[in-house]
Order: C-alpha cells, then structure tokens, then sequence
C-alpha cells in the first residue's frame, strides 16, 4: 500500500525544476517568507538563531535552510525530505554555495522517522536508546532548539498521519523549544468557496495561487476538515507553475493534533505583508485574508 509519504516522493520526482520556479510567487516571496520570519524570530529583541540548533521537516530543494543558516544565522542546520529528487537540488545549492547544511532522504509519516533522524545527523550517540515513548528529556542529545515545516501536514491523508508528523516533531524538540510550520489549511474562504454542482475553485490572480477541488463523492458534500484539494502556485508572470495535492485541515483540528502529541501553547500568526512587497501585493489585502495558509508556533512541553 502506497503511503502519502511515497506518493509525495514521486511527485516531487516530477515537478522539481517548476517547484523552483514557483518560488517566484508572489504570495510565497511577500508574504509567506516574511510572515514565516516573524515567527521564528526567537523574541522581539533577538533577530538571529545564533547559537541553535534547528530540523527543517519536508525540506524540499533546501530553500528554507539556507534562510535558516544565511539568513538567521543558525548554528547547525539539518533538513529531511521523503524525495530524492528535491534533496538532490539541496545537495547542488549546497555545492555550489556551501553553509555546513546537511540533508537526508526520510518518509516523514513514518513511526521510526525520528530515531533514524536521530542516528543520522548525531551518529555518535547511542542512538538504540531513542524512543518517542521516553520521557522528555531523555533524549537531549538527540534534540533541536527549532523544528521547522512546510508545507508538510498537509500531505497527511487522515488523522492518524496528521498525528504522526506531530509526533516526530514534537520527539525531536527539546523542552521548551518550537514548532513553526507554514500549512495550507481548510480556512473560512475554502469552506465557502463550494460549487452548486460539487467541487470548488477559490484563487487570487494577483498573488498567483489557486485551489481546485472536485466533489468525490457523487453529491452536493461541502467542503470540510481533511478535504483534498490541488493547490497551484504561479511563478511571476505566470510563466512557470507547480501543482501539489494538498489535504486541507482546519486550525482546530491542527492544534487538537499538536497537544495531543506533546505541545502546549499554540499561537497562529497573521499573515504579514513585507515593506518591500511591490504595490500590486501590498493592494490585495483582501486576497491575503482568503488564502488558505497559516503559520503556526507550538511550544514543546
């Protein structure tokens, strides 16, 4: 049986060199990397991660790891992704441009994903002894200030999936340490945005997304928590895009599945305009508000 985990590694085996291009969006330049920014800041008066150590899950073409590192100025730096092809054009950049960032292939939905992230990146150590079931604090060695994500829960296909990245998140964060992922989610503008005859189309022309959803199920079903949709980035000017399968959960479901797996406090950001954003961006404040993203900071307990 396929899991969604290996179905996201032959995606991405296709779409690698659009992915790329897409990072060109809009949305994703304006707006998600800076509202991503804001949330990792570690406080108002601290502008650099000096000093931590940080996991980025479902790191893709490493793009966010090398921000975490040039950018943010993070000790060390791992990133983990289920495709090969992705890591394959992080492991370029890197050549290419080299910051000290490590990477390694892992299906993120699986139970042993963080003991084998564990033995990977701290060979050292006695990693046998890594358990998600040991008291936390047990394994420090082992663990990261920051875990970041994105775009990773919603390749979960149910909630036992959506529970299990939670879970090796949350084994691979110290006490007290973060969560902040980037998701796309099942917002008040998706659940809206229903066709009379099933299936649904919501898009904003001026951030260069859109999300597309056929009704599966022979009726009217609306839309709801944990639905399937094709979510579409366009790189500027339209000239390059890339489609992903995406399934939306709401922020509830989300935050049920964070604390059930070890975290505390959650705190949803705003979605935040950069200064620089040219003026098209900076008018479409409207299309901000309907986009189905959110960024998320969990403590761990």
């Amino acid at each position: 049986m396929s899991t969604s985990g290996s179905k996201a590694a032959k995606l991405y085996a296709s779409i690698a060199v659009d992915y790329n291009a897409a990072k060109s969006n809009p949305f994703k330049k304006f707006v998600e990397e800076n509202t991503f920014s804001s949330a990792i800041r570690p406080s108002p008066s601290c502008s650099n991660l000096d000093g931590q150590h940080v996991l980025d899950l479902g790191c893709g073409s490493g793009h966010y790891c090398r921000i975490l590192k040039n950018e943010w100025n993070a000790s060390i730096v791992h990133g983990v992704d289920v495709s090969e092809h992705m890591l394959a054009e992080a492991r370029r950049n890197e050549t290419h441009a080299p910051l000290g960032i490590q990477y390694m292939q892992q299906d993120l939905l699986s139970s042993r994903a963080a003991a084998n992230i564990a033995a990977t990146f701290f060979p050292t150590n006695k990693n046998d002894a890594f358990s998600t079931t040991k008291q936390q604090g047990d394994n420090d060695d082992y663990l990261y200030d920051l875990v970041t994500a994105e775009y990773l829960f919603p390749y979960a296909a149910n909630r036992e999936e959506l529970d299990q990245l939670c879970l090796n998140a949350a084994s691979l964060i110290k006490p007290g340490g973060r969560f902040v992922s980037i998701v796309s989610i099942c917002s008040d503008s998706i659940m809206s945005a229903g066709l009379d005859g099933g299936g649904g189309v919501l898009e904003s022309h001026d951030l260069g997304w859109a999300a597309t959803w056929e009704n599966s199920c022979g009726d009217n079903e609306p839309p709801h928590d944990g639905m399937l949709v094709e979510l579409t980035l366009f790189g500027e000017g339209r000239s390059s895009r890339a489609s992903f399968p995406n399934y939306l959960w709401t922020k509830d479901s989300i935050d049920a599945a964070l604390k059930a797996t070890g975290f505390g406090q959650v705190e949803w950001k705003q979605m935040e305009i950069a200064n620089d954003a040219p003026d098209f961006v900076r008018r479409a404040v409207a299309d901000v508000e309907k986009t189905p993203v959110g960024v998320f900071v969990a403590r761990r307990l």
